[in-house]
């Protein structure tokens, strides 16, 4: 029986935490659970038959007598059904399996309730757990331990994170919708701010801290950060490889560090090598050492003109502390590309192939709408993507100082 994962770290309500997926939720959830599962599987005698050196996944699950435990292969598209159980009338239960090598697990308790764990074929692990509503708290006995322990201490974490954010959710609800409540919404959005950075910065430190294994690939491919970024993938690629360069996990990392990282916040930009208005080519990497914005437009672009007078001003403003714009346009008409140039005083460097959509540019920075910003730091390392107007001007700010700091710095 192949499903899709019940329990993911996701984004819901603008929160980051485990979320149920909506497919499951819409109708094939029951509000009976008994029933939801029933029409999920019907394990037959023959389905539950393992090997007697499989794992094993046993333990207490307090003051919860009869109640249904399905455990489940975690894989980034589906859960994959590996053994089910119910609670004896002390709340013990005792789940089997095998498998070639190490897998993630999901154990559901619930249509939103689940513990995740990391398996082997010799893990005998045994877990004390306690529901409270849709959260839930265990521990982890046993042994091959480790990763299973990190995976709980990932889903503690969160768990503190939602109530916490449910904490701000409840005040929210008392602020005034009046003007004299602007400034108590404030803080709370600073409060939010903050709490969502400490967690983030929390999964960031769990995951590099680990030299070998495959919690960083959790990590990344269950959603635990939003933007893990391209130091975070490249990190997991050599724990991975460190652990198994056989693993399934191994491969999956591979193969997701190929398709995506090379656009992610702190990978080296791509080069790009197009012909100027005049003719001459001109290729990013020459631009080294200063700060460069590779803003993506068109003549043809409503949006894309009325933005250049904010990036003509941003760019006079810093051209001359070290900041570059390089302008790939998406025209297909050399007239009115040059024309639109010309009539903007956009006054930087430009670029095209006049391929419009198909601009190789484009499709190499994986381009669906304008305009479009790219932000490099001096190494042509990318720091930032979508930046426009006062978002722009602040990070080049912190880049590169202000004028007054620059004119006391120099001799």
């Amino acid at each position: 029986m192949l499903k899709k994962p019940l329990l993911i770290f996701s984004l819901g309500l603008s929160l980051c935490f485990f979320a149920s997926c909506n497919n499951l939720k819409a109708n094939e959830i029951k509000n009976d659970l008994n029933a939801w599962v029933q029409e999920l599987i019907t394990p037959t005698s023959s389905t539950l038959e393992k090997v007697e050196n499989g794992f094993v996944v046993s333990g207490n699950l307090k003051n919860q007598p009869k109640h249904l435990l399905i455990l489940w292969e975690l894989t980034p598209s589906q859960l994959i059904f590996i053994d089910s159980a119910r609670t004896d009338e002390n709340g013990n239960f005792n789940l089997k399996g095998n498998t070639k090598e190490m897998i993630f697990c999901q154990l559901q308790m619930g249509p939103e309730t689940s513990a995740f764990l990391a398996l082997e074929n010799n893990s005998k692990l045994k877990l004390n757990i306690e529901l409270n509503g849709n959260l839930v708290k265990y521990d982890v006995k046993g042994n091959e331990t480790d990763d299973s322990k990190t995976l709980k201490t990932l889903l503690d974490m969160n768990v503190n994170f939602i109530s916490e954010v449910r904490l701000l959710e409840e005040e929210s609800k008392k602020i005034p919708q009046k003007q004299e409540g602007a400034a108590q919404a404030e803080v709370l959005r600073n409060r939010y701010t903050t709490l969502v950075k400490q967690r983030d910065e929390f999964v960031m430190d769990l995951a590099l801290k680990q030299k070998k294994g495959f919690i960083p690939y959790f990590i990344i491919t269950f959603g635990a950060l939003q933007n893990p970024g391209f130091d975070l993938f490249k990190h997991a690629v050599t724990c991975a490889k460190a652990a198994d360069e056989t693993s399934k996990y191994t491969q999956g990392i591979i193969t997701k560090f190929n398709s995506e990282a090379k656009l992610m916040i702190g990978a080296q930009a791509p080069e790009i090598n197009l012909k100027q208005p005049d003719g001459k080519p001109f290729a990013l990497s020459s631009l080294k050492g200063k700060v460069v914005l590779i803003d993506f437009w068109a003549s043809w672009c409503g949006p894309c003109r009325r933005e250049n007078p904010n990036v003509t001003r941003v760019y006079a403003k810093y051209k001359n502390r070290g900041f570059e714009i390089l302008g790939v346009s998406l025209d297909q008409d050399a007239t009115r590309w040059k024309g639109a140039i010309k009539a903007d005083n956009l006054t930087w460097i430009h670029v095209s192939d006049l391929m419009g959509w198909q601009s190789s540019a484009a499709q190499l920075y994986d381009v669906h709408s304008i305009p479009q910003t790219i932000l490099l730091d001096k190494e042509g390392r990318i720091l930032a993507k979508g930046l426009r107007g006062e978002e722009l001007e602040a990070k080049l700010e912190s880049l590169l100082g202000s004028a007054d700091q620059n004119e006391k710095t120099t001799p």
